[in-house]
């Protein structure tokens, strides 16, 4: 894949990312797509869906999680996909790190906390946010930072 095509892709999955985000930080709020109750349904060990955020603290971190993956979306997209476009290998790599850093501490916090199935959508999003970072081919003349 050409740093450009890899960019590009990376763009599409940024703002993806940070309008997903937007809606899953307003989980405690309102669920009007009913996206957040199937995420729930699905990673969660729990059997209330959105229900189950019946407490202000409940709603708080729903909404600072959501606030955290719009920065990552936001990071993607303004910092990670220009950099790959750049050949910036330096940021290419450090977006790599980052995401497995990511993917370490959140599905270890699952696995701790009951809900272990929710490594299968962090399997996921891994998969989606690294593809362009590890397939993009670099121009030979460009120089590692």
């Amino acid at each position: 894949m050409s740093p450009a095509t890899a960019a590009r892709s990376m763009r599409i999955i940024g703002v993806i990312s940070i309008i997903t985000a937007i809606f899953f930080a307003l989980a405690g709020v309102n669920d009007f797509t009913g996206a957040n109750n199937i995420f729930f349904a699905i990673a969660s060990s729990g059997t209330d869906g959105v229900a189950g955020l019946n407490t202000p603290e409940a709603k708080l971190a729903m909404a600072i999680a959501g606030g955290l993956f719009g920065g990552v979306g936001a990071f993607y997209l303004f910092v990670s996909a220009p950099g790959v476009e750049q050949g910036n290998e330096r940021i290419r790599k450090g977006s790599i790190y980052a995401f497995l850093t990511w993917f370490i501490i959140d599905s270890s916090a699952s696995v701790a906390s009951g809900n272990a199935v929710n490594i299968i959508p962090n399997l996921g999003f891994l998969f989606i946010y690294l593809l362009p970072l590890t397939v993009v081919k670099q121009p030979r003349t460009t120089a590692s930072a």
